[in-house]
């Protein structure tokens, strides 16, 4: 919208500059002394100019006030689009999380197999459906262009925070653990929580390490699993809506990781691996 105003702007600056200036030229030029004839044929020239000059300023005007219309129009449609879905995903969160445990209660108290199973399949559909709405509500808060909680965090505190997030994730910490990173710690765990089951879905993964390490001022945090890796172009797993194979979800995934590390101020890599797949998460070192 910004960028359509400012180019009407420019354009009609550069318009009627140009027109004043057209009909200067040809006033001073008819006020000099010349045949009868020639002064004929500077007066038509210049109701030409002014004709001609009028036609173009008002079809500039035109466009660019169209060009505005439908840009206005775009960004409220944008914006109507990424509310619903902060809307239905903030609504969403609480009956989730209440099925979520009403789930895991019945599979604490049942002993038949066959139900248990079943309930063990219902968990894991609701634990996608959590994933799904985590990532739409990413993707709203990136539309929107909201910004992030950033904060100066321990390793240590991240280690035994997503510890009771994520059990299954083994973490190798090779920094000392008073050593601090600037992130968005709710951001940062749904990025783990993201790529840890983008692995076991996608690539069929058993197991997951995250290896956490210095290089230079930075810290970098190395995802790697054991799963099937990944066999085309890595440049782009970050394009969204983007599905690699049958099996992969809606593609947006590793686009909102991308986005959030870069706006705490970090990168995403994807290291070459004779094995399974792996995941770098760089961001700087807080001094």
């Amino acid at each position: 919208m910004f960028f359509s105003l400012a180019w009407l702007f420019l354009t009609l600056s550069l318009g009627v500059w140009w027109w004043i200036l057209g009909f200067r030229q040809a006033k001073t030029i008819s006020e000099i002394s010349i045949s009868e004839a020639r002064q004929v044929e500077l007066n038509r020239v210049n109701r030409m100019l002014q004709l001609e000059g009028s036609f173009f300023l008002s079809m500039l005007t035109l466009g660019g006030v169209t060009l505005a219309v439908l840009s206005y129009r775009d960004h409220k449609r944008s914006k109507l689009i990424s509310d619903f879905f902060s809307t239905v995903t903030h609504e969403m969160k609480t009956p989730i999380a209440s099925l979520q445990l009403q789930i895991e209660v019945l599979l604490e108290d049942t002993k038949h197999p066959e139900l248990k199973r079943k309930l063990e399949k219902i968990w894991k559909e609701n634990q996608r459906i959590e994933s799904q709405m985590g990532n739409a509500f990413y993707l709203a808060s990136l539309m929107q262009g909201e910004s992030l909680y950033l904060e100066s965090l321990t390793i240590s505190d991240l280690c035994e925070s997503y510890s009771h997030h994520e059990p299954d994730l083994h973490w190798n910490v090779l920094v000392p653990k008073e050593t601090k990173v600037y992130i968005d710690k709710k951001a940062f765990f749904a990025m783990l929580k993201n790529l840890s089951e983008n692995a076991k879905r996608h690539g069929k993964a058993k197991t997951t390490k995250l290896t956490v390490a210095k290089e230079n001022n930075q810290v970098t945090f190395l995802l790697e699993d054991d799963g099937a890796g990944f066999a085309g172009n890595k440049k782009n797993l970050t394009l969204p809506f983007l599905r690699h194979s049958k099996t992969s979800g809606s593609g947006i995934g590793l686009y909102i990781v991308k986005k959030l590390i870069e706006k705490m101020k970090g990168s995403l890599e994807f290291p070459n691996s004779s094995y399974g797949f792996q995941v770098k998460l760089i961001l700087k070192e807080v001094p």
